[in-house]
């Protein structure tokens, strides 16, 4: 069986962590796989230093149509049984030439694709209808949560053409991390014993509520002062969040790394943090959560998408309605006042993570559902 995999090659974060991981573990479990991008980036030279097969087709520009016909060709002489999509760019790609490869073809569906351009009314007005004129091409679809399965179902499609596979993490004790102090000192942060860290990692943009989880740090700083905050991300708000930060004079309070790619540099930050956080307004399953819970770490997060599918609230972290900055603020104060709620609350976190979203249970249902699909449609 051989399935190639169908991705921009620019992506970050939830998406770049969930097709590593499940590319890397169907190899290992000898499935044929493959990435094809459609631009060189440090995605494609992870995946490459991951012992991953890249091919990469140059479109250009994201209008450039003329690599459809490459793309087509290349897939129906690359010997694959299947095309398996991710993201919006590739599906877009896809739709055009849907007709003309000669194997079935499904996507991933990582996230509400009519909020993935929150924030920016353009790209809102311009992409969502085509994302939705792309998806309506696919008779096969993946949803990382029950949530996602049910928006896609309310937008008109088919329930019995969908599956749900939530995200798989590897929960092993040989995780590479640094000790505490070269963590700190990689990030750039002064540590201080008598603090407590609140962490998100993320990407800079409207969705992921930054105004909230600011929000909630002026609102902690006005009423204590040892509780610092750490944003590992870059993207859009980079400018916006810098002046936030500066104009409530949070400077000494709220330290902002930038984008961080180093994997072991990721996993000490889910360690070394004492409170992990989201402060979306929509999600699919972020793995952000998950590997906070592999270390351990107490959660707070707002109550969106399908994270009230990984978390149950009170008990393996708490969630809080998206928007309310002071009930974040006050979840983050509950957890950076008591130790032994903290450390609880992290351990039933990681129990029950590993027991439901393991990576052999995800590449398992994958492979059945390749399988599954190449049989009732085959090549064409």
């Amino acid at each position: 069986m051989k399935i190639l995999h169908f991705i921009s090659g620019g992506d970050t974060g939830g998406a770049k962590t969930h097709v590593f991981t499940l590319l890397t573990n169907l190899k290992e479990r000898n499935i044929d796989v493959e990435l094809l991008c459609i631009m060189e980036s440090s995605f494609t030279e992870e995946a490459r230093k991951l012992g991953l097969k890249v091919t990469v087709i140059p479109q250009v520009k994201r209008y450039d149509l003329t690599v459809n016909q490459k793309i087509c060709r290349y897939i129906n002489e690359s010997g694959c049984d299947l095309l398996h999509c991710h993201g919006a760019r590739a599906n877009f790609i896809a739709m055009f030439i849907m007709k003309k490869i000669r194997v079935p073809a499904i996507t991933t569906i990582h996230s509400n694709y009519k909020l993935d351009f929150k924030g920016n009314r353009r790209k809102q007005m311009l992409y969502t209808p085509m994302n939705a004129m792309a998806l309506k091409k696919f008779r096969h679809m993946l949803c990382v949560t029950q949530n996602l399965k049910d928006i896609m179902v309310e937008n008109g499609f088919r329930a019995e053409y969908i599956d749900v596979i939530y995200n798989g993490i590897y929960f092993g004790s040989d995780i590479q991390t640094l000790s505490e102090d070269d963590f700190f000192r990689a990030v750039g942060v002064k540590r201080d014993p008598a603090k407590k860290y609140v962490g998100i990692a993320a990407r800079l943009n409207a969705i992921k509520g930054f105004d909230i989880f600011l929000r909630s740090a002026e609102l902690t700083s006005s009423r204590r002062d040892d509780i610092d905050y750490l944003i590992l991300g870059g993207g859009e708000l980079w400018d916006e969040c810098q002046s936030f930060i500066k104009e409530k004079d949070l400077t000494d309070r709220v330290h902002m790394p930038g984008m961080i790619n180093d994997p072991v540099i990721m996993n000490s930050f889910y360690k070394y943090i004492d409170i992990n956080t989201l402060s979306s307004y929509s999600e699919g399953f972020p793995y952000a959560l998950l590997e906070g819970a592999r270390m351990k770490t107490a959660t707070v997060s707002t109550n969106v998408g399908g994270i009230p599918e990984m978390i149950t609230d009170g008990k393996t972290g708490y969630l809080v309605p998206p928007g309310d900055a002071e009930a974040f603020a006050e979840k983050i104060e509950l957890l950076c006042s008591d130790d032994e709620l903290r450390r609880r609350m992290g351990e039933a976190f990681y129990e029950d993570a590993d027991a439901r979203f393991s990576v052999k249970s995800m590449i398992d249902t994958h492979i059945d559902i390749y399988s599954r699909i190449i049989a009732e449609e085959g090549r064409r």
